[in-house]
């Protein structure tokens, strides 16, 4: 497992052009975006990817799934440069052999899933995880890989349970229909050159807050295909999620495929 010490920009360029390695077909890499900081997570002292969920950290549950799931060939692990030792930590108890490198995250997750791009070898498709879902399950995985091989790209979807309110200066301007409205969830899966090629044109015409990797995609002309999600698949952001999280696991996980 190599370390990246290089810290990326603000907003990473992926160097390598598309097309590049011959060898890419069938091979299957994720990126888990494991490097945040923590700062909506109250009542920790360490961020949120390192707090125990049924006695073991946040990332190795997500981590996990990936080791065990043979669709996927290796890891690349996006971290919090302050916390390094913890990531190896992690890594090296439980195992987790797929995981090749790690490399530093940028200021924003546009930066950090650049960086991650930037480190893996050419492959067919390349999977986008937020290291934060613990309860992800490998059917969406899996399911996401097979729509990225016939679109192009796919994001894990479920369908918004709220009305949304689109706002300006304080009033309400707009209430879109919810039966169109879905909430997006990691993963999301790419083909490899579709994926660079958004990144590049992004850091090209100076974009730089992208909140997933299917935006940039989009913007290029691209098609993102869904995939129904699970509920059950959801970020831990706050402490409130985290006790929410906790509640879930008094549960068996099932077989199912959708996670816990």
């Amino acid at each position: 497992m190599s370390m990246q010490t290089k810290p990326p920009p603000s907003v990473a360029t992926p160097a390598r052009q598309p097309g590049e390695s011959p060898e890419t077909s069938g091979r299957v890499s994720a990126i888990v975006l494991a490097g945040g900081s923590g700062h909506r997570f109250t009542g920790s002292f360490i961020p949120k990817q390192f707090v125990q969920v049924r006695g073991k950290p946040i990332l190795a549950h997500v981590l996990e799934t990936y080791q065990k799931l043979s669709l996927v060939d290796d890891v690349t692990l996006v971290i919090n440069a302050r916390y390094e030792q913890l990531y190896y930590d992690i890594v090296d108890t439980y195992r987790f052999f797929k995981v090749r490198r790690m490399v530093k995250g940028g200021a924003t997750r546009q930066a950090s899933s650049a960086a991650g791009l930037d480190a893996i070898e050419p492959c067919e498709i390349v999977v986008v995880q937020d290291g934060v879902r613990p309860f992800t399950g490998p059917r969406v995985i899996m399911e996401a890989v097979e729509t990225a091989r016939r679109v192009g790209a796919a994001n894990v979807t479920v369908r918004a349970l709220d009305t949304i309110v689109e706002s300006r200066d304080g009033l309400i301007a707009r209430i879109p229909e919810r039966a169109n409205l879905y909430s997006g969830q990691s993963p999301q899966a790419f083909r490899y050159d579709l994926l660079l090629d958004a990144h590049r044109k992004a850091a090209a015409d100076g974009i730089t807050d992208a909140t997933d990797d299917a935006q940039l995609v989009l913007r290029t002309g691209g098609q993102v295909g869904v995939v129904e999600g699970s509920y059950a698949n959801f970020k831990i952001t706050t402490y409130q999620d985290f006790l929410f999280a906790t509640s879930l696991v008094e549960r068996e996980r099932p077989s199912d495929g959708e996670g816990w």
